[in-house]
C-alpha cells in the first residue's frame, strides 16, 4: 500500500522521483536479501529514484538499543550499493562525519535529551 501511494504521489507530481534515505544496520539490513528486497519495493516507481545508504552511527545514549545495534561494515554498504546500481537505481552513501564527537547523524539530539534531563 505505501508503494502504491508513493506511485500515485510521484506520478501526480510528474518531478524528479523519489529520494530514499536507508540506515544500514550490520547484520539487519545490510544484506543481498535487503539490497534485493530494496530494489522490488522501489524499482517500479514512476520517475528517478534515488537511494542515499546511511552507515548506522552507533550510539550508547541510546541505552540497550544503541548496544545492539553496529555500523554495517564499508565493504557491507559498498557491497549494498553495488547491487543496486547494478539494477539501475541512483544509490550514493553518506559519508560517516562526526562520530568522535558524538555529532553524527542522529546522535547529537540524544545528547541535547540527556543533558536537558539533567538541568
Amino acid at each position: 500500500e505505501l508503494r502504491d501511494a508513493w506511485g500515485e504521489t510521484l506520478q501526480a507530481r510528474a518531478d524528479r522521483g523519489l529520494m530514499a534515505e536507508v540506515t544500514l544496520i550490520d547484520g539487519v539490513n545490510d544484506g543481498a536479501d535487503a539490497a534485493a528486497s530494496l530494489h522490488g519495493l522501489l524499482a517500479p516507481l514512476p520517475g528517478k529514484t534515488r537511494v542515499n545508504l546511511i552507515p548506522y552511527n552507533a550510539n550508547a545514549g541510546l541505552g540497550a538499543a544503541g548496544r545492539l545495534f553496529r555500523p554495517a561494515q564499508p565493504e557491507a554498504v559498498r557491497a549494498f550499493q553495488r547491487r543496486l546500481l547494478d539494477r539501475g537505481l541512483i544509490c550514493t552513501v553518506r559519508t560517516p562525519r562526526g562520530n568522535e564527537e558524538s555529532s553524527a547523524c542522529g546522535m547529537l539530539r540524544v545528547e541535547h535529551a540527556k543533558g536537558s534531563r539533567a538541568s
